[in-house]
């Protein structure tokens, strides 16, 4: 959406995010895109034991405007661009921001921008349809909560390969972002070894992460072009 023009990295997130919402986040003052997508935005994180224990308790909760609410009440850690801290708030936000801008749901909008371009047949964002049959065993608990509503901090379930497939579509054949976008995601503006959803280690980048009952963590080493993948069902 950046490369289109429709949003401007440096554009305040109060222009899609409303004043009910932003208001449990002081009004969300000087945040802008860049700030959520680096991580420097000083929101506090959502995802917390008390979240995982209401939801899998209720699973009416599961969705993105509840879990924000559960970093709601908090002040912010620190002024937006002066430090680094990870909070999956900052990319729930982002995926409410592209669901207000495209008038799509979160899953619709990774179908279209991100797996059908990257030819990533075997990837969904959780809850828009049934699990696979390949599905890891695991508790009831857990199956439900991959059955209800992924947001914009991740929320896919995806093959190894299609990960690895996602990586070489965005760094080695660039086809998800021009050249100029992927220096910008790929800079490390505030030396915590991160740039735009991407942890950045001189030539080798990539991300970890997890959720519940699940972990992953995939590298790309760039001057050959190598990608590991490690998904792990805990």
């Amino acid at each position: 959406r950046v490369a289109g023009g429709d949003l401007r990295l440096d554009a305040p997130v109060t222009r899609w995010i409303g004043p009910d919402l932003a208001e449990g986040f002081d009004g969300l003052p000087g945040i802008t895109l860049r700030h959520l997508l680096t991580m420097r935005s000083g929101l506090p994180d959502y995802y917390t034991d008390d979240y995982l224990d209401d939801v899998l308790d209720n699973p009416a909760l599961q969705t993105p405007q509840t879990a924000l609410s559960y970093a709601h009440g908090n002040a912010l850690l620190f002024g937006p661009g002066t430090r680094f801290d990870y909070s999956n708030t900052n990319y729930v936000l982002l995926g409410l921001i592209l669901e207000a801008e495209t008038g799509l749901s979160y899953a619709q909008v990774m179908q279209r921008e991100v797996f059908d371009p990257a030819r990533m047949t075997d990837s969904f964002v959780f809850g828009s349809r049934p699990l696979p049959a390949s599905f890891a065993d695991v508790l009831r608990a857990v199956r439900a909560y991959y059955q209800n509503a992924g947001f914009g901090d991740g929320g896919v379930i995806a093959t190894a390969q299609d990960v690895a497939r996602f990586y070489h579509a965005l760094f080695r054949d660039q086809s998800l972002l021009p050249p100029a976008l992927l220096s910008v995601m790929t800079t490390d503006a505030g030396g915590a070894g991160y740039g735009m959803g991407i942890e950045l280690d001189g030539p080798i980048l990539g991300h970890s992460g997890g959720d519940l009952g699940f972990s992953s963590d995939v590298r790309l080493h760039r001057p050959s072009g190598t990608i590991a993948v490690m998904l792990v069902a805990e």
